[in-house]
């Protein structure tokens, strides 16, 4: 009987075959996940930036405005007290919402970053790392050997582990040297090492179990070891996502 009178029965088929369909069907499903994630949150800074941002920019220039056709009526009658007290009113207001464009900027920058879309992760870490390093209190980056090419969800997944990371050590040992050393075979590998007293931990629904939970939805994991006394170092594994046919899929890992 032929092979294809058996598969027409119900006979046997290729394992090896049916196991890198079932590998191929779930890499494009977590590929999909990754997609979902970077468009809606492109979707997040765009309406951002081109929403709530303009609007205050627009508050801010008539607050301006108005802060200047008031000043003269402070000037023509120095000593008209609801005028004085509206002038100073507005010189608030006008501060005010300078603070708070300055923190929606900051957090588009946090949504998404302009320097890892346009450059790559290697630079847009080395811009975080600098951005989270105080004084005496360095951050410093390692990357071994060079980056291969990575798709757009797997570089943004290891940007905001390494943001969420840094930022959990800056809130629990603000003085504590910092290492992030980042590597890539088969599998993107990032850790951050911090000197502090240690003791760190998953919190449901908070920070770092977050970010464990998004890089499970495809496929990453995260560990956390933290002795009393540290260091704590926090681990990402994350998924390459990359065709079967794929030069880092098929070489031997270094």
């Amino acid at each position: 009987m032929t092979r294809g009178a058996l598969d027409a029965l119900g006979g046997p088929t290729d394992p090896t075959a049916d196991h890198a369909e079932r590998i191929r069907h779930l890499t494009d499903s977590r590929r999909r996940i990754v997609d979902a994630f970077e468009i809606e949150r492109a979707r997040i800074e765009r309406d951002l930036h081109d929403g709530a941002q303009q609007f205050l920019v627009a508050a801010s220039l008539k607050v301006g405005e108005a802060a200047l056709a008031l000043d003269h009526v402070t000037t023509t009658y120095p000593q008209d007290h609801a005028a004085r007290t509206a002038a100073h009113l507005l010189d608030q207001a006008q501060d005010d919402t300078a603070s708070a464009l300055a923190a929606l900027r900051e957090t588009v920058a946090g949504v998404h970053s302009h320097l890892l879309t346009e450059q790559g992760l290697e630079p847009a870490l080395r811009e975080l790392c600098a951005r989270f390093s105080r004084g005496e209190r360095p951050v410093t980056l390692r990357i071994p050997h060079p980056l291969p090419a990575l798709p757009d969800g797997v570089a943004s997944a290891a940007w905001f582990f390494t943001a969420e990371a840094l930022t959990n050590a800056t809130k629990h040992a603000p003085t504590a040297p910092v290492s992030v050393v980042v590597a890539a075979d088969r599998t993107l590998h990032v850790t951050v090492v911090d000197e502090g007293p240690g003791g760190a931990d998953f919190v449901p629904g908070h920070g770092l179990a977050g970010m464990r939970e998004r890089l499970s939805a495809f496929g990453g994991t995260m560990t956390i070891a933290s002795p009393s006394g540290g260091p704590t170092t926090v681990s990402a594994r994350i998924p390459l996502l990359l065709n079967a046919a794929h030069p880092a899929l098929t070489e031997e890992s270094p």
